[in-house]
């Protein structure tokens, strides 16, 4: 059986990690997540998470190695000596040896990019060492080495390293609404086949007067998934908001959709959320029935929205709010076909991100981009320049 390693170091960048694993494990390609020095990894931005394993020296046990980017994660793996030698045999095994964003940073100094086409983001392309011919392209794939160029193009990395091992990428694009969220060529937004269904709503607009957040609260309960979780928070951070995660469970050490472990920074509480301005609940099959349940949950959700404080769901999050009554008269979206879900709001099933007075939703697993710029716009925050950094315009972001 085929087996993946995605190497996560400190200070690597939590979204583009995540998210890579996420999506093998969507493909049902098995993957570790392999802590670089420890298995509990806080990344760039503070977010911490527990690995499957630990790095000890070998990667033998593996057909592909993934190192995903981050300046922080970066410096860290160059500094492993141990690291380089390993992906040097990787690469003499002739197995798959795979980096983005900063990343491909790490195989140039193993020499693995020497007489190679290959892409990095454009910022570090003059830190490389023996490099090869750098192509500015999203993914480029030569001989067993595999690099992509930056954070917006995580998806579509991850996707291509799917289909290099023989799984069903087009699938888990599909169950994702990758092309809901990304123009890219080929795709059809699955808006495209419901317009008939769901139309947008005709006679209403959306309120659009500006919010004032510092600082965000992000739901974290169990199941909740992971790499929308963790991309919402690493987004509103760079915006310069105060964001903080919250367990809604009984441990900070959250059990996620695709079996990784999240740490919350505290546990859930009205009272611990109370001087939030804004509060966030991210997706995940199972974790949207819990919350639901929970009384103290929906009773702080309902307040945030009395107050007029911002409410924000993506995919399944959307249910939560739809259940506290948050969605009432609202423009709203929310995952395909929720339209039958969300039945108090006017669902818009054409736009992948909606903000109408203090509620923001989104669709789907590949949405945080959207619905966190969107966040941003309803708070008076421009998104453009972290737009442009992430390369998420080029990458075909709606």
């Amino acid at each position: 059986m085929t087996k993946v390693a995605v190497i996560a170091a400190r200070g690597c960048e939590e979204g583009e990690t995540l998210t890579i694993v996420d999506i093998f494990r969507r493909a049902e390609v098995d993957c570790d997540l392999v802590g670089l020095g420890s298995r509990e990894i806080a990344g760039t931005h503070r977010i911490t998470f527990r690995c499957d394993t630990q790095f000890d020296g070998s990667l033998d046990a593996y057909d592909m190695v993934v190192l995903p980017g981050g300046y922080g994660g970066t410096d860290a793996m160059l500094e492993s000596d141990e690291l380089i030698d390993a992906l040097q045999a990787a690469y003499a095994a002739g197995k798959w040896v795979c980096a983005i964003c900063a990343a491909p940073e790490v195989l140039g100094r193993a020499g693995l990019l020497v007489g190679k086409n290959y892409t990095c983001y454009p910022g570090v392309v003059s830190k490389v060492e023996n490099p090869g011919t750098w192509v500015d392209a999203p993914v480029v794939t030569d001989g067993t080495t595999v690099t992509g160029q930056g954070p917006a193009f995580a998806y579509a990395f991850a996707y291509d390293l799917v289909v290099l091992l023989g799984a069903d990428a087009e699938a888990v694009k599909n169950r994702m609404i990758y092309y809901n969220a990304f123009d890219v060529e080929g795709g059809v937004p699955s808006w495209e086949t419901e317009a008939g269904r769901w139309p947008a709503p005709e006679g209403m607009s959306a309120t659009h007067e500006p919010l004032s957040v510092q600082k965000v609260a992000v739901l974290m309960p169990e199941g909740c998934e992971e790499s929308e979780t963790v991309q919402i928070m690493d987004l509103l951070m760079r915006a310069g908001l105060t964001c903080e995660s919250f367990a809604t469970g009984g441990s900070v050490w959250v059990h996620t959709m695709q079996g990784m472990t999240l740490r919350a920074d505290h546990l859930f509480s009205a009272r611990a959320v109370a001087e939030c301005d804004a509060i966030v609940v991210p997706g995940g099959r199972t974790a949207a029935a819990p919350l639901i349940a929970n009384d103290e949950v929906m009773g702080t959700l309902r307040g945030f929205h009395k107050a007029g404080k911002l409410v924000g769901g993506l995919c399944s999050g959307t249910t939560v709010l739809e259940a506290a009554g948050v969605l009432a008269g609202r423009l709203a979206t929310g995952y395909t076909g929720y339209g039958v879900k969300l039945t108090s709001a006017a669902f818009v099933a054409n736009q992948i991100a909606v903000w109408d007075g203090n509620v923001v939703t989104s669709q789907g697993p590949c949405a945080p981009y959207p619905f966190a710029f969107k966040v941003m716009e309803a708070v008076g925050i421009d998104p453009q320049p972290i737009k442009d950094r992430l390369l998420y315009d080029k990458a075909g972001g709606r």
